[in-house]
Parts: structure tokens; C-alpha cells; sequence
């Protein structure tokens, strides 16, 4: 039986893997910044959330493109 194999890491574009971490680091600070107004509105404060988490997002994107660019790096 021939197993259903999706794109490994090993043969897929360099480029398409770190255009999808691009992609994956805006969805993260989006949702983020978003939480963050969310509970500015909800809780009447003045962008306190918004900074926080949209910071927060950012972090987390960052890393999330660091760890990607070691794999890379590992891999070559």
C-alpha cells in the first residue's frame, strides 16, 4: 500500500518555507494585536492591551523565524 506523502522539509523551497513563516509571523502579530483591542474596548483601558500583546506577538514571531532560519541553517 503507497502511503500519501505530503512535502517533506527536506525537498521543499527554501523560499516557500520562509515565505510561510512570514505569513504565519503577521498572523500571529495580527491575532495578537487584535486580542489586544479586544480587551481594550472590553475593559476601557487606553491601548495598554494592545501594546502588551502586539509586543507579545511580535516576540513570538520573531522566534518563531529564528527557529525556522536555524533549521535551514541546520539542514545545509
Amino acid at each position: 500500500m503507497q502511503s500519501l506523502h505530503l512535502m517533506s522539509k527536506d525537498s521543499s523551497n527554501p523560499f516557500l518555507r520562509l515565505s510561510t513563516v512570514a505569513i504565519q509571523m503577521a498572523a500571529v502579530i495580527g491575532l495578537f494585536t487584535w486580542l489586544g483591542v479586544y480587551l481594550d474596548n472590553k475593559y476601557h483601558f487606553s491601548y495598554l492591551f494592545t501594546v502588551i500583546l502586539g509586543l507579545t506577538g511580535v516576540g513570538i514571531g520573531l522566534y518563531l523565524v529564528i527557529k525556522e532560519v536555524q533549521q535551514l541553517d541546520n539542514e545545509n
